[in-house]
């Protein structure tokens, strides 16, 4: 973790009856799978590489550290900020992976 935390939402805006919400990653000619954030009760949200036809609570895919304060989530900015693979980093070359405030609920 680099303990730079950045600010994704409000805790409300995260679904607690098994929605999620995703946050988008990369810059939009990279089009790099977001992060789904999904609740697992009233202050335990979880994060987890969005993939799509996968429910996000049962998927193996890469966890990203979350902190929920003050009723607002936040991601880790080093990890949200890394390449999720080895073919995510080729694609990001010198730019690295920007990461953007939108999300969207599904």
């Amino acid at each position: 973790m680099s303990g730079q935390w950045k600010l994704i939402c409000k805790l409300k805006d995260v679904p607690l009856e098994g929605g999620v919400r995703l946050v988008p990653r990369g810059l939009a000619w990279q089009e790099l799978p977001g992060v789904a954030l999904y609740r697992s009760g009233e202050e335990s949200v979880h994060a987890v590489l969005d993939c799509p036809g996968v429910d996000a609570r049962y998927s193996s895919a890469r966890r990203y550290s979350v902190r929920v304060e003050g009723g607002k989530v936040y991601l880790d900015l080093g990890e949200l900020s890394a390449p999720a693979s080895k073919a995510e980093a080729a694609l990001a070359g010198t730019f690295g992976v920007a990461t953007s405030l939108v999300a969207y609920c599904y």
